[in-house]
């Protein structure tokens, strides 16, 4: 779930990834009506399935659903959807892709990821002509989230197994968005704390010898944030209980708590 890293110089990462990654062609519609799927409202079908896939969804309040769900209308109208391979798009798709965006910007202010206009769906894992090796997902810094659809479905399938694709990419997509621009919010604010965390060698070794993430969250900085974002949602309680100090900076630059 590829984003180039190098520490301590966020502008390089941005300029080397955009610069590097060579995607196909990319359309300039925005598929609100594509092939019937989308119409710029949202149904009592999808209220159904919003039900019924997000469970972070149905522990919403009433007053809070409506504001999930004016999000997820504005977002998916202000953003591409594409295929590849064949594959057709659906309403699922896009609810099921910006249904994660929405969920770890809750507590933020900005929740449209203004950096980012297309996102790329292949049916199962593809070759990606950065990385030059078959991924899963893959976040671009001009603007492009590429996700294996059977894998993104995969993710919501098991809630608690802190593997969600969803939330992974977006994860990268967050700290992009605010390299690339300072923004007065509680992302921003906790941010340095955060990294100041995660560099402390002694505290993060701790982490990888009880293997309280997967191994892979020790590649880089972002790749730890993705991962701890994944547990935060997927076992906020272990989470809690292993690392409370870390979680409870996750809570303050999300601005939300799934324990309370």
């Amino acid at each position: 779930m590829g984003l180039l890293i190098l520490f301590g110089i966020p502008a390089l990462i941005i300029f080397l990834y955009g610069f590097s990654m060579s995607m196909e062609k990319l359309s300039n519609g925005r598929f609100l009506s594509f092939n019937g799927v989308f119409t710029g409202r949202l149904s009592a079908g999808d209220e159904r399935y919003l039900l019924q896939t997000i469970p972070y969804y149905r522990k919403l309040s009433n007053y809070e659903k409506r504001i999930f769900r004016s999000r997820l209308k504005r977002f998916i109208n202000g953003k591409n959807f594409e295929t590849r391979q064949g594959l057709k798009l659906t309403k699922e798709m896009m609810l099921l892709i910006s249904a994660s965006a929405i969920k770890i910007t809750f507590g933020l202010k900005d929740y449209m990821f203004n950096s980012f206009h297309t996102f790329i769906i292949y049916p199962g894992e593809f070759y990606s002509r950065f990385s030059k090796q078959w991924s899963k997902g893959e976040t671009n810094a001009r603007g492009v989230i590429v996700f294996s659809w059977d894998d993104l479905k995969f993710g919501y399938k098991y809630p608690d197994d802190s593997l969600n694709l969803g939330y992974h990419e977006f994860a990268h997509a967050l700290f992009i968005e605010h390299f690339a621009e300072i923004k007065d919010d509680e992302f921003s604010k906790n941010y340095v704390r955060w990294l100041a965390f995660i560099r402390n060698k002694h505290k993060l070794n701790y982490v990888k010898q009880h293997h309280i993430f997967r191994d892979y969250a020790a590649v880089n900085e972002q790749e730890f944030f993705a991962v701890a974002l994944e547990n935060f949602f997927e076992r906020p309680k272990q989470f809690r209980e292993q690392l409370p100090h870390l979680y409870l900076l996750m809570s303050k630059m999300l601005n939300q708590d799934l324990l309370r």
